[in-house]
């Protein structure tokens, strides 16, 4: 088989054919990648990395809410959706501080400021942009600016959104709206610039199971994920979507593919079994991901890490159907070691 470029080998993959090769996506925490900035000697790892995707986002709003009203604490950032954060020393885990977690009424979330997603200049030369990078090979993948169920809680608390759910709450209704709506627009965008897969997704599963029960993911957040979907469908009717949730998503891959849902990431092996998803859906889904950064990457040996590669390629590759790369970013618990061995084993066994 002759080399095909980044593109045609994950299109090939995703549509269920073998490439020359299977694609890849390595994405690592800020620190991992700074250390082997250094390692290789490279500011753009892409290349380094063998990476076959580049992604693109909305661009940074221009908007400048003043969100310390809502924070009476020192030290919080917060970003265009008004997430509270305090971080750790080391800038990496933050406790969340949630500015909806006290609304009482609807009037009060719809008058919150909102992101302005729906504003033109945020999309102002994504095509170029996204076709300059299709001309040079490089699969494109529209990342949707968020996800819905994740910048709800982080907005309104956890507590307070499930028990909103629960009651039928008319908060609840009006604050997904609010945020899905957005979704939809940003992921239309995306579809008309031309990308070549859609991103969207929640963390909708713990390691042992959903968060909540199906029937409350059903009701309350696929037929936003369809409206989401259907967005860019309605401009693209083939584009592929991925979506991604950490943890055991099992019950809901059905659910999932009756959304429109064709690319499943990140198929955790710690508590997904590959065997079981490849043999049960893998006709239907394509699979993103697959090493374990809870597990083999960070505390394997570089032979259990190889194994462990050549394991997860030939399960989820299996005459195509798979990009492969970590079941999240690669942490700095990952010695390099480590790193390198699953590099080269992609490389022997892809």
């Amino acid at each position: 088989m002759s080399e095909m470029t980044c593109r045609e080998r994950v299109l090939a993959a995703i549509n269920h054919q073998q490439p020359d090769r299977t694609p890849r996506d390595i994405l690592l925490e800020p620190r991992v990648a700074e250390m082997l900035q250094g390692y290789f000697g490279v500011s753009d790892l892409r290349a380094a990395l063998k990476n076959d995707i580049v992604y693109v986002h909305p661009a940074p709003t221009r908007l400048r809410h003043d969100y310390s009203a809502y924070f009476t604490r020192p030290g919080v950032t917060w970003d265009e959706w008004g997430r509270g954060r305090v971080w750790d020393s080391e800038d990496h885990y933050a406790e969340y501080l949630y500015p909806l977690e006290r609304a009482e009424t609807v009037e009060e979330i719809l008058a919150y400021p909102f992101p302005d997603l729906e504003a033109a200049y945020r999309y102002e030369g994504l095509a170029e942009k996204v076709r300059g990078f299709q001309e040079a090979g490089l699969a494109v993948i529209g990342e949707v600016s968020e996800t819905t169920f994740e910048i709800a809680w982080q907005l309104r608390s956890m507590d307070r959104l499930f028990d909103d759910m629960l009651h039928q709450d008319e908060k609840a209704v009006v604050l997904l709206d609010q945020i899905t709506k957005r979704n939809a627009y940003a992921a239309r965008q995306l579809a008309l610039a031309g990308v070549d897969i859609l991103y969207t997704g929640d963390d909708v599963a713990m390691q042992s199971g959903l968060m909540m029960s199906p029937r409350l993911w059903r009701e309350w957040l696929r037929p936003r994920l369809r409206q989401v979907i259907n967005a860019a469908r309605e401009a693209r009717p083939d584009l592929p979507v991925k979506y991604h949730s950490d943890g055991k998503i099992n019950d809901l891959i059905p659910d999932l593919i009756e959304a429109g849902v064709t690319i499943l990431n990140p198929v955790q092996p710690e508590c997904v079994d590959h065997r079981w998803v490849k043999a049960t859906y893998g006709d239907r889904l394509a699979f993103d991901g697959g090493l374990g950064v809870q597990s083999v990457l960070p505390f394997g040996t570089p032979e259990e890490v190889r194994a462990h590669v050549r394991q997860v390629i030939s399960i989820l590759g299996e005459g195509g159907g798979l990009v492969v790369g970590p079941s999240h970013v690669i942490e700095r618990d990952t010695p390099l070691e480590n790193i390198l061995a699953m590099l080269q084993a992609i490389d022997e066994f892809g």
